[in-house]
């Protein structure tokens, strides 16, 4: 551990602060006490008592998120060990908050929409000090958005109480365009933070799909889906799958696949009339082979012709300059007592 000195709270931040060498150490041992702590409330809830429960939880957050906080950056973003403690730490804090509630006399805190809704913001705020903070770990922003998008849901079913889940899908639908509007504001600053926010885009439209399966939404589920909430998911996953392709992003691409499967499946239920091609697998097959045949025609048929000039010449060759020839070398000097310009008479 770093040298512990000074105030209370500095001794308390330099005591959960871990050496940069051993970083991957503290990891290795918050993730398997942290699934720990995740059994204990599952095994032992109803048995031991909540208030148990809670300081026992809050204990391993603050040893879990902790050193998460007080690691040192060593690059723009954190490093893989230092995200692990600090999504970790969340999921334990996460944990503290629904026993919180509980404490406070509510039995079932994930179906109460008014204590969904205090829990989630207060969540989100905590996840966003890693987030945007010093620290700038784009997971931590992932987790805060998401958390962001299910207390506007909770808001809404506390305050209006909504009939059925059309106004809950209508919220996903904004929570959509919500984020692809963050995305254009942050990605010229902090592109990867850019990338979780594309990627909450794609769970908001994920879980408006599986919410016609009676999946994933507290507030109301079930149902036939209609053809515009179909085009809002089949035109979110192309999207997403664009984006990924484009920008080489491995997660957009991820929650792409299983956006678009998540249409398929929902969207391919034989309707009560009879199964018919009409309709989604007509306009796709049309489409989709429209486009393959366009790809895959031979380029030299529509490729046009280029007129082809003929080769300039080359250019003359350099003749390299002639040094000047050296007087003193060519022209040797005459002997003592004779003219340079009248030769000498012979002697006898």
């Amino acid at each position: 551990m770093a040298t512990v000195g000074g105030t209370s709270g500095a001794r308390s931040v330099g005591f959960l602060r871990p050496e940069p060498d051993r970083l991957q150490l503290v990891a290795a041992g918050a993730i398997p006490l942290t699934i720990a702590l995740l059994m204990v409330n599952v095994r032992f809830d109803g048995v031991w008592g909540r208030g148990v429960l809670l300081v026992l939880t809050l204990l391993a957050a603050v040893v879990v998120f902790g050193p998460g906080m007080a690691a040192e950056r060593e690059d723009e973003h954190p490093a893989p060990a230092q995200t692990a403690l600090l999504v970790a730490g969340l999921a334990l804090v996460a944990v503290v908050l629904f026993r919180l509630a509980q404490v406070f006399g509510v039995d079932h805190p994930l179906r109460a929409s008014g204590t969904l809704f205090w829990t989630t913001v207060l969540f989100a705020g905590i996840a966003a000090v890693p987030a945007w903070g010093p620290r700038n770990s784009p997971v931590c922003a992932l987790i805060e958005v998401a958390a962001g998008g299910v207390s506007l849901l909770a808001f809404v079913d506390w305050v209006f109480d909504p009939h059925g889940p059309t106004t809950s899908r209508w919220i996903l639908l904004l929570l959509i365009v919500i984020y692809a509007a963050a995305y254009s504001r942050v990605r010229a600053e902090r592109p990867r933070h850019g990338v979780q926010i594309v990627n909450a885009a794609g769970l908001a439209a994920l879980v408006l799909i599986l919410s016609f399966a009676g999946a994933f939404l507290p507030f109301g589920s079930g149902g036939r889906s209609s053809t515009w909430w179909e085009l809002v998911v089949l035109a979110a996953g192309l999207g997403l799958l664009a984006y990924a392709v484009l920008e080489r992003e491995r997660g957009p691409g991820y929650l792409s696949f299983a956006v678009l499967v998540a249409f398929a499946v929902e969207a391919g239920v034989r309707s009560p009339s009879g199964a018919s091609l009409v309709g989604w697998p007509l306009l796709l097959l049309i489409v989709g082979g429209g486009v393959l045949a366009l790809g895959l025609r031979p380029w030299a048929a529509t490729r046009r012709p280029v007129a082809v000039r003929p080769p300039e010449p080359p250019p003359p060759p350099v003749t390299p300059p002639r040094a000047a020839p050296d007087e003193g070398e060519t022209r040797p000097l005459p002997p003592t007592g004779e003219s340079p310009t009248e030769p000498q008479p012979p002697v006898g």
